[in-house]
């Protein structure tokens, strides 16, 4: 089986350009399944048009929502749309709409292999213990002149309005996917995150700011879900923009995004999306 996976493919802000250039590609490798580790779009509309385009361009597209595809708006959330309403209702409405997988909604097999995934969540447990930053700054995003902006637009509820910390939501969604992983029947399993898994696919840099927002790369506690399930052999994510492959004991821990035009380590938008898009026969 042929897989052909990437992510951050942020069409919203990256455009038209960008997606007819990855749908190129994707025809250009002919995979049997076309993974998108989350933060398609921002937006019903173009999220929905991306599916779209996308499916076109494979038999079989897998999806796991992306912070970004779940962000909600003040005057939206205020009328009931929090980022619970987009993971669990509108995201798995588009995808069946367009003829993908979400596999947040529920893992799938295709040709004797289980696929199941999560959003994810970041629980603080990748932040950096000796940088000096009060605990309350991750809790609100803001340190020194960063902003981290999940703060501002994810908004995930308890039930009765009040917002979940993020180790809350962390646990939710792990808790998730640890329930799809045992419907699986298939003796091989892809997992696919959006957010990190394991702290060797953080990138540590000697910046303040930068080793801030790295408490919201993703969980470690992902990661040993992840190990204790001994079929998985391949573990996707995305979120971080910095492209890794590791191997995590039989695991091949595989990060492969896009990422926004201004990170681009390529002459072009047709050698960006070449770069962002990985083959794997598995």
């Amino acid at each position: 089986m042929r897989l052909a996976i990437t992510s951050d493919i942020h069409i919203d802000l990256n455009g038209d350009v960008v997606l007819e250039a990855l749908c190129a590609r994707v025809r250009a490798v002919k995979p049997d399944v076309l993974i998108v580790a989350g933060d398609i779009a921002t937006g019903a509309q173009t999220y929905l048009a991306t599916l779209l385009a996308l499916k076109a361009c494979a038999p079989e597209l897998l999806v796991v929502a992306g912070n970004h595809d779940v962000w909600t708006s003040p005057k939206a959330k205020a009328a009931g749309v929090d980022s619970w309403t987009w993971l669990d209702k509108l995201l798995p409405a588009l995808c069946v709409e367009a003829g993908a997988h979400l596999l947040d909604a529920g893992p799938v097999e295709l040709g004797g292999i289980g696929f199941a995934g999560s959003l994810g969540w970041f629980d603080l447990t990748m932040r950096e213990h000796t940088l000096d930053v009060p605990f309350e700054s991750y809790r609100t995003g803001r340190f020194g002149g960063v902003m981290w902006n999940d703060m501002r637009f994810a908004h995930f509820d308890d039930g009765d309005g009040r917002g979940l910390i993020s180790e809350a939501i962390a646990e939710r969604l792990r808790a998730r996917l640890s329930g799809h992983l045992r419907e699986l029947k298939a003796t091989r399993v892809v997992a696919v995150t959006h957010m990190l898994a394991w702290d060797r696919q953080v990138a540590r840099r000697d910046r303040p700011g930068w080793s801030f927002v790295n408490a919201f790369m993703g969980s470690l506690k992902m990661g040993e879900l992840l190990e204790a399930d001994k079929r998985i052999e391949l573990a996707v994510a995305g979120h971080t923009h910095i492209a890794s492959d590791h191997r995590i004991g039989r695991i091949r821990a595989l990060v492969t995004p896009l990422g926004y035009a201004r990170e681009w380590r390529a002459p072009d938008v047709t050698g960006a999306v070449e770069r962002a898009l990985a083959v794997v026969d598995l």
